[in-house]
């Protein structure tokens, strides 16, 4: 399992699936339909089946692998979990090897484990990518990355990672009240305890983008900037921020900067 796949994996998520999302809300505020109950209502229901659906995928794990002996799922082995969760990845049978990750955090109380699930739910989602097994699996990619903070609440990486498993969901079912905030404030913790985390002003830049805060995205953005000169994609995306927010002097500025940048 790579970790920069997973990276990109949940980039992509989070930058493209917001795009028509953001469109029919500002439909719903304009239509005499009511937009909200009906995202509501088949909210709760996706809720309901993928739950069903994540169920019926337990039961049928241990079939799907020529290769693992199905009683794997029973074994409290700890050894013979850990070289099969290793087989597993090797396969691409990533769904299979997040379940055994998380028997295996279980019985040893273990973050790293918990938080070798979650990704392994995450890498699940390129190999079905539809809406509903995408829900599915954040969902337990999400659950996997609480209980590794549980037992490890200062790891960053699993900060930042719960944080944008979080707005995957939300893009998929959006979020009531002061649960919108809560991904854009475990990256603000993150920066908090450690200004200079590139991921985490990364992450905050693209918020700022996405909500229409360009200043704010701009300064993170130069941030990142600062911390890696030689980074030629901050300086590309200096220069789309400064696209939008209509500072045509500026994105020409930054553009030429990511030209003379190798």
């Amino acid at each position: 399992m790579n970790s920069n796949y997973i990276k990109a994996t949940i980039l992509v998520a989070f930058l493209f699936i917001s795009i028509p999302l953001v469109y029919l809300g500002w439909k719903s505020s304009s239509a005499s339909i009511d937009f909200k109950a009906l995202d509501e209502a088949k909210s709760s229901e996706m809720s309901v089946l993928n739950d069903e659906q994540f169920n019926q995928f337990l039961k049928n794990i241990g079939n799907t692998s020529k290769e693992v002996k199905p009683d794997i799922l029973n074994s409290t082995d700890t050894q013979r979990l850990a070289i099969t969760i290793e087989l597993l990845d090797t396969l691409g049978q990533y769904a299979y090897a997040g379940i055994l990750a998380e028997k295996l955090a279980v019985i040893q109380n273990s973050d790293f484990r918990y938080a070798q699930s979650a990704r392994f739910f995450l890498s699940e989602t390129a190999n079905h990518p539809t809406p509903q097994n995408d829900f599915m699996f954040l969902k337990k990619a999400k659950q996997n990355f609480e209980k590794s903070l549980e037992i490890n609440p200062s790891n960053n990486k699993v900060k930042i990672e719960l944080a944008l498993s979080i707005l995957n969901i939300q893009d998929i079912q959006p979020a009531k009240g002061s649960e919108q905030m809560k991904p854009m404030l475990m990256l603000l913790d993150v920066v908090k305890n450690d200004s200079d985390n590139i991921e985490a002003n990364y992450y905050l830049a693209k918020l700022g983008v996405r909500s229409g805060q360009f200043e704010k995205a701009v300064k993170r953005f130069k941030k990142l900037v600062y911390l890696q000169p030689q980074n030629k994609e901050y300086c590309m995306e200096l220069s789309e921020v400064y696209k939008l927010w209509g500072k045509p002097e500026e994105e020409q500025i930054w553009a030429k900067k990511a030209l003379n940048l190798k």
